[in-house]
């Protein structure tokens, strides 16, 4: 008869006895998920006013709809509390002796935790998520796919010494690089067939923020980016050299793609010390951050903020790390791209950058004060550097250095006032699971830590990729949209990969004993991420995507096209720039100051030869705040003229009445309140576009 503990044994497997570490880990686990769950049920209500204090230090503009989140996001980071508990239990533990019943714990552990995992997939397969992201046939082929693995593992196939022949890796990086420039072709759009083809809206307001360096703007100092603050001064010299068009910034996005896919390469060849095997690793995690970074997994669409632009800085961290745990040498180059990174994405910078610092606390031995001071000592050095090499950029431009305000103005009135957010929508669920997958790498990585396992790089990668997993989940967990769940598949995939060739060292160590569930699970996730591998998009034939960008499909709901267009590139009609940039006396001056509330407002300025002094993307015009000091810019430059698209009308039409500001009619300026109360289809709208004029600068002023 199979009782409890005959299944507790063989989910152990006989190796629990001769591995205490992780026999300790899963012990320690469920006291640590219970305590933590304790936590956060209880302090998340109170502590949250504390992370949320009221009122809030900015006032936003009316209509602008909030679903502030403190209770929710406090109980995020209090659940950042349980791999922190297991790392600290670990390491306060470990030379002690084994308690007796220590492996039936483990056992049980890893048996909830398969439970759980279970769970989820089946919960995200119901109604409230709205998308299950893998298709019955991809978790078969997972399964199929870790089997083949365990298999291959224990029967030494993969870990058995494979030539080096000189130039592999080169080789190797070159198939990748090849093999992901066609994978990532649908990237790569001109204006029009963006419409067709591509995210015109998300699309413009990332270039939008390029364009705004183009435009005289200086991110960190005058303007303020949402999305990057570093990435818009290589991409605005990128477009000064080629010509600036939508097309050449797509090829810019296409070619970051690889380039992170690349770092993450050279990171995993150094963790798994062999070009092949680190191929075998990252190109399923190309496959998957493919359909990660576009948000649909039925049709692919392009969203750079969050693949190449959020992920590429953190990658190259990740590669700069393994590099330098490999051959050592000096910390602050690694520092200062860490550096970097953070300022250029609070949210994604700082979470790299943690993870970098506790890797290298992690991997020194002895790590002894003198050890600690010399890893604090390059990551202040780095960080100086970065802030240094900004400030060239920005004194020369602006006049101002970097100001830490400018990084940190929309993580606070998104993160903070709840614009955008959404509740999480069940805790059962994939997030749930990737919750769990770090937990597990930052467990992992202590157990090597504390063991002093070899290969290094494994170790601090471990840590390092739990660390940005935690961080940059933050941003789902305010997005909480089940479409928000692909940008953690970054992040997510390489924790798995990593994983996974923990999973089969592990095996091919002990053929002869049975996987633990743990073990089994690491494949099971790589395995369905592999699946993707299975299921190229249709523009991987670069003809098909070239045929997609020439084609202008017959599609009666983009028969408007040309129209619309207007938003990614400036109209040829004299009649539309004149009423852009014309004065109020009609008069449109080369040069001219004006205030364009558009997506692409700073697109549209430079093309016609205007300013765009709005220090923001346009439609990005959320507070009273900003809304001031985009008209105080304005007055200061001589100018006198807004343009405000109807899609935030609803926001923007009272706060410009109330500051003296006349809008357009068809029979000239009137005031607000008048043009909107008395005869709203008066007002002139232009490309979705009204006007507005300072009443000051008004003839009759």
């Amino acid at each position: 008869m199979v009782t409890v503990r005959t299944l507790a044994a063989r989910a152990a497997g006989p190796r629990a006895a001769a591995e205490p570490l992780p026999t300790l880990a899963w012990a320690l686990a469920l006291p640590c998920a219970a305590i933590t769950s304790t936590l956060v049920l209880l302090l998340g209500p109170p502590l949250s006013h504390v992370l949320y204090p009221r009122p809030l230090p900015f006032t936003y503009l009316p209509n602008v709809i909030q679903h502030p989140e403190p209770v929710e996001g406090t109980r995020y980071v209090l659940s950042l509390s349980a791999p922190l508990l297991l790392v600290g239990g670990i390491a306060l533990t470990a030379r002690r002796p084994l308690p007796r019943r220590a492996g039936l714990v483990a056992a049980a552990a890893q048996m909830l935790g398969a439970a759980l995992i279970l769970a989820c997939l089946i919960k995200q397969r119901e109604a409230g998520w709205q998308l299950a992201f893998f298709a019955r046939w991809q978790l078969v082929a997972g399964a199929g796919i870790a089997a083949a693995l365990a298999i291959a593992a224990r029967r030494g196939w993969l870990t058995r010494p494979l030539p080096r022949p000189p130039g592999l890796s080169l080789g190797v990086a070159l198939l990748l690089a090849l093999v992901t420039g066609a994978w990532f072709l649908s990237f790569v759009n001109t204006d029009q067939s963006i419409w067709w083809a591509g995210d015109p809206y998300n699309s413009g307001f990332m270039y939008d923020e390029t364009y705004a360096v183009l435009n005289g703007m200086t991110p960190l100092a005058d303007f303020t980016s949402a999305y990057g603050s570093v990435w818009p001064y290589p991409l605005a010299l990128w477009l000064y050299a080629v010509g600036p068009s939508l097309l050449a910034f797509t090829l810019a996005m296409w070619a970051l793609c690889i380039a992170t896919v690349l770092a993450i390469f050279g990171a995993l060849r150094r963790a798994t010390r062999h070009a092949l095997h680190a191929f075998g690793l990252t190109l399923p995690i190309m496959a998957f951050v493919f359909f990660g970074a576009v948000r649909e997994v039925h049709r692919p669409l392009a969203i750079f903020q969050e693949m190449p632009l959020r992920n590429v800085g953190p990658f190259i961290v990740a590669w700069l790390l393994a590099r330098r745990l490999e051959r050592g040498g000096r910390s602050w180059p690694l520092f200062l791209v860490a550096g970097l990174g953070l300022w250029n994405n609070v949210e994604f910078g700082l979470a790299a950058l943690a993870g970098a610092l506790l890797a290298l606390v992690m991997t020194t031995t002895p790590l002894d004060r003198r050890a600690l001071q010399r890893i604090l000592g390059g990551a202040t050095l780095g960080m100086v550097a970065a802030y240094a090499l900004l400030a060239l950029v920005t004194l020369p431009r602006a006049g101002a250095l970097p100001a830490p305000e400018r990084a940190l103005e929309f993580a606070r009135i998104f993160g903070m006032g709840g614009f955008g957010l959404d509740r999480l929508p069940h805790l059962l669920g994939l997030p749930l699971v990737i919750y769990m997958t770090y937990a597990a790498a930052l467990g992992v990585a202590t157990v090597r830590s504390v063991g002093r396992a070899p290969n290094h790089v494994l170790t601090g990668l471990l840590a390092w990729s739990a660390i940005y997993g935690f961080g940059s989940g933050a941003y789902y967990m305010g997005e909480s949209v089940p479409r928000g769940i692909p940008t953690t598949f970054p992040p997510w995939s390489f924790t798995l990969a990593l994983l996974a060739a923990v999973a089969v060292q592990q095996m091919a160590r002990a053929p002869r004993r049975r996987p633990s569930l743990a073990a089994l699970a690491a494949l099971f996730g790589f395995g369905v991420v592999a699946s993707f591998v299975l299921d190229p998009p249709a523009s991987v034939l670069p003809w098909r995507q070239v045929a997609t960008i020439r084609h202008h499909p017959a599609d009666p709901m983009l028969a408007r096209v040309e129209e619309v267009a207007t938003a990614l590139v400036a109209p040829r009609d004299p009649a539309f720039r004149a009423f852009v940039g014309a004065s109020p006396d009609g008069v449109v001056h080369h040069g001219a100051a004006i205030a364009l509330l558009w997506s692409t407002g700073h697109v549209i300025a430079d093309q016609y030869g205007f300013r765009n002094v709005v220090p923001y993307v346009g439609e990005s015009t959320l507070t009273i705040e900003q809304l001031d000091e985009t008209l105080a810019r304005l007055r200061a430059a001589g100018g006198s003229v807004v343009l405000v698209p109807d899609l935030i009308m609803i926001r923007l039409a009272q706060p410009l009445a109330d500051r003296g500001f006349h809008v357009l009619t068809r029979s000239g300026y009137r005031p607000a309140v008048a043009a909107f109360n008395g005869e709203p289809e008066r007002v002139l709208h232009v490309h979705g576009l009204t006007k507005w004029v300072d009443g000051r600068a008004l003839p009759h002023a």
